[in-house]
C-alpha cells in the first residue's frame, strides 16, 4: 500500500500569484465591458460632453496619482506595476462588480424599507456593503500577486488610496454622463461640468480615495509580521475595514443636509484618513529609523548614509556630492540595495542574519564602486 501510495501522481500545486493576477485581469475586463455597456451611447451622443469629461478626469488621474505615490507611501513610492493593477482594480473591476451588486442590494432595500425610505437610505446602506468589499478586494489581490507589494500597513494605505482613486475617476466620469441623462439632454457641456465640479471639488476630498486607504491600511497591517498576535491582526484589519464603511455611511446617508453637509461630510472623511495617516507613518518611520541604526552598526551604511536614506530629498543631496558619471551612477546602485535592504527588514521585522545576502549585496556594489 505504501509503494501503491508514492507512485501515485500528486495533485499539482496552484499558484496563488498567477491565480490572484489574472482574477484581476477577467474582474477588469468585466469592468470595463460594463463601462463600455453603459457609456459608450452617451458618449457618442454628447461628444463635446463626453471629451471634457474625458480631459477633466485624466487632469485629476495625473495629479492623484503622483500625490498618492508621493505623499501616502514613507521613503519610497511603491512600485509602478503595483501601482497601475491597484488602478486597474479600482476603475475597472471594482465597478463593475459593485454596478452588478447595486441593482440586486437596491431592490432588496425597496422591498424591505419601503419606497420613501429606501429613496434616502439606500445608497448609505448599499454602497458601503458592496463598493467598500469590491475595493478592499483588490488590496487583497496585490497582496497575493506579491509579497513585496503588500508588506505593512504603509503599503496598504498607499495601495488601498490608489485603487479607491481608480473608482473614484471611473465613478465621476459614469456621473458626468449620467448627469447628461438627468437633465433631459439639455445643455449637456454645463450638466457635466456641474457634475464634476461638485465631486471633484467639493466632495473629491474624502471620496473613495479616503475610504479604502484607511480598509487597506488594515489589510497591510494583518499581511505584516509586525510582532503582534494574529488575533490583535484581524481585529485591527476588520477595525479598517468597519472604520471605512462607516466614512462611507456618512458620506452617503441624508444625515448633515444642504451644502454645510456636502462640504462637512468629506471633510469629516479627509481627517479619519490622516489621522490613520499619520499612526501608519509614525509606527512606519520609528521601524525604519531602528533598523537603520542596527545597520549602520553592522556596517552596511556609513553615518550619512543613515540619516539620509529615508528621505528622498535627503538622498538626492546624497548622491550630488559624488561626482557625475560613473561614480555617482555606482552611489546610486548602493542606495538602490541599502533601500531595498531596510525596506525588506522594516515591515517583517527579520533579524539581521535572515537578510545577510542583501548586505553582500551592498559590500560588492560598494567594492565595486
Amino acid at each position: 500500500m505504501t509503494a501503491q501510495a508514492l507512485a501515485l501522481p500528486r495533485a499539482p500545486r496552484v499558484d496563488v500569484r498567477s491565480v490572484a493576477f489574472w482574477v484581476m485581469i477577467a474582474a477588469s475586463a468585466y469592468g470595463l465591458w460594463t463601462l463600455k455597456q453603459n457609456s459608450v451611447p452617451t458618449m457618442l451622443a454628447f461628444p463635446p460632453s463626453a471629451a471634457l469629461n474625458v480631459a477633466v478626469l485624466l487632469s485629476c488621474l495625473a495629479v492623484g496619482v503622483w500625490l498618492a505615490r508621493r505623499v501616502m507611501r514613507p521613503v519610497q513610492a511603491p512600485p509602478w506595476n503595483g501601482t497601475w493593477l491597484a488602478l486597474m482594480w479600482g476603475g475597472l473591476a471594482a465597478c463593475g462588480i459593485a454596478i452588478l451588486m447595486n441593482t440586486r442590494l437596491l431592490s432588496v432595500w425597496s422591498q424591505s424599507l419601503g419606497l420613501e425610505a429606501a429613496s434616502d437610505w439606500s445608497a448609505a446602506l448599499t454602497a458601503p456593503l458592496n463598493e467598500e468589499v469590491a475595493k478592499l478586494a483588490g488590496v487583497v489581490l496585490l497582496a497575493a500577486v506579491s509579497t513585496r507589494l503588500v508588506r505593512s500597513a504603509a503599503d496598504g494605505l498607499a495601495y488601498g488610496a490608489l485603487v479607491g482613486f481608480g473608482f473614484q475617476i471611473t465613478e465621476n466620469f459614469t456621473y458626468g454622463l449620467n448627469g447628461i441623462v438627468m437633465a433631459g439632454g439639455v445643455e449637456p457641456f454645463t450638466a457635466t461640468f456641474q457634475t464634476l465640479w461638485i465631486r471633484i471639488v467639493l466632495t473629491g476630498i474624502g471620496s473613495h480615495w479616503a475610504m479604502s486607504a484607511v480598509a487597506g491600511a488594515g489589510i497591510g497591517y494583518l499581511v505584516s509580521a509586525s510582532g503582534r498576535s494574529a488575533a490583535r491582526r484581524v481585529w485591527v484589519a476588520i477595525g479598517c475595514l468597519l472604520l471605512a464603511m462607516g466614512m462611507h455611511f456618512l458620506f452617503d446617508s441624508p444625515f448633515l443636509g444642504g451644502l454645510a453637509g456636502t462640504l462637512a461630510k468629506p471633510l469629516i472623511n479627509f481627517v479619519v484618513v490622516m489621522a490613520v495617516y499619520f499612526v501608519v507613518r509614525r509606527a512606519f518611520r520609528a521601524r525604519w529609523t531602528a533598523v537603520s541604526a542596527e545597520e549602520a552598526a553592522a556596517g552596511t551604511l556609513t553615518e550619512d548614509e543613515e540619516r539620509s536614506l529615508s528621505r528622498r530629498r535627503s538622498r538626492r543631496l546624497h548622491l550630488r556630492a559624488f561626482p557625475a558619471g560613473p561614480e555617482r551612477e555606482a552611489q546610486a546602485r548602493v542606495q538602490r540595495l541599502q533601500l531595498a535592504l531596510v525596506e525588506e527588514r522594516v515591515p517583517a521585522l527579520a533579524p539581521a542574519e535572515a537578510v545577510q545576502p542583501w548586505r553582500d549585496a551592498v559590500a560588492e556594489a560598494r567594492a565595486a564602486r
